[in-house]
């Protein structure tokens, strides 16, 4: 039997830790374009941090656009005015800019260079985007999309390979309109569970409504099936936003039924278009620069859907429902106007109409800089 190593108590000490566990520098990685790596997936490149230039490329020791988001101050100044006011602040799109070595550890053949070069610049575009991620161990990863925003104007040596030498720089400089760094956005979902109406007071309206959906059924039997319950759940989504800015929220929505949420805290609760079972998962995205409503799959417009429309009695009784032939996008005629503050817990109130019915929170994480 031989001797067992000595084995003492776990070390508390976190500085006791070998280098590589502590990983403690700045790692800065870029992922390349789709296609530009093995199998037609995306090419990954270590350079900066403990193993940059492993796959051949590294970043040199300087770089510029990494940490603070760029902007731009409107100050409106009169002739008679001392000094000037200020009207608003314009956020830029970010402008990165760093030189790279292309042969690092010296490629022993010069079709190893050779290659490398070649897929370092497969992995840009001027026309996709790749993503740039820098880690450290206080803050985690953070990722910006990027791009080539100019060609490099580098002077370069004639033959880089001559006489053994396999190494060129690059002066690199990249773009990314989304100024802000993000991480992976936080989900949370609520479920209606179908008791009751949610602690929502009946009101003559809900009254209103149960003797309209009684009318439609009695004029078409059958119609009521694509009204889902009058009794409407409410509930909260409970949804951290850790970053650093404010952020507009995004919304998986579950069909059929009617869904409100809430727009921005204590904000009033903005009403989506009556969803049938054909419109499947929606997405609702309350960014006002994007498209707000998605649908899994729009609807064809039916026959007499496009009737009921143009029937003024008929529009009154069932407007809803004769919306329901056209895209989801076209039955939304409200807006969102204000995000969710950064460094909260943001408690989303939203309702659902059917029973069983699902929202599904997704709270993007943006920040401004790289680490900090």
């Amino acid at each position: 039997m031989g001797n067992a190593p000595r084995v003492g108590p776990p070390s508390t000490n976190f500085y006791a830790l070998d280098a590589r566990l502590q990983n403690l520098d700045t790692n800065i990685v870029y992922i390349g374009v789709p296609g530009s790596g093995p199998d037609n997936r995306r090419a990954f490149w270590n350079l900066h941090g403990p193993n940059a230039g492993s796959q051949g490329i590294e970043m040199a020791p300087k770089i510029a656009g990494l940490m603070h988001t760029p902007f731009t101050q409107l100050i409106s100044e009169g002739p008679y005015q001392i000094g000037g006011t200020h009207e608003r602040v314009d956020w830029n799109k970010r402008e990165i800019s760093f030189k790279v070595n292309v042969g690092v550890g010296q490629p022993d053949t010069v079709f190893r260079y050779r290659n490398v070069e070649s897929r370092w610049w497969a992995s840009w575009s001027a026309k996709e985007d790749g993503y740039l991620g820098v880690y450290t161990r206080t803050h985690g990863w953070r990722w910006l999309r990027v791009r080539l925003a100019e060609e490099p104007k580098n002077i370069m040596d004639l033959d880089p390979a001559a006489m053994g030498n396999n190494f060129q720089d690059w002066d690199m400089s990249v773009v990314a309109v989304d100024p802000y760094w993000r991480k992976r956005h936080v989900e949370a979902t609520w479920r209606n569970d179908g008791d009751g109406d949610g602690g929502i007071p009946q009101t003559p309206w809900d009254q209103l409504e149960e003797l309209i959906e009684d009318i439609a059924e009695g004029l078409i039997p059958g119609i009521s099936n694509l009204i889902p319950g009058m009794h409407i759940g409410e509930g909260n989504i409970v949804v951290p936003n850790r970053g650093t800015e404010t952020a507009w929220p995004k919304f998986l929505i579950s069909s059929p039924g009617r869904t409100w949420i809430e727009d921005g805290p204590g904000g009033q609760m903005v009403p989506l278009p009556l969803l049938t079972p054909d419109d499947g998962v929606v997405l609702v995205d309350t960014d006002p620069t994007k498209r707000t409503l998605t649908a899994t799959k729009d609807p064809v417009d039916p026959l007499f859907f496009r009737i009921a429309r143009n029937s003024q009695l008929l529009d009154m009784f069932l407007h809803d429902l004769t919306d329901t032939g056209l895209p989801v996008w076209r039955r939304f005629n409200g807006r969102f106007t204000t995000p969710w503050p950064a460094k909260t817990v943001c408690r989303i109130k939203v309702r659902h109409s059917n029973a069983g019915g699902q929202i599904t929170a997704l709270m993007p994480q943006r920040y401004g800089m790289a680490y900090a």
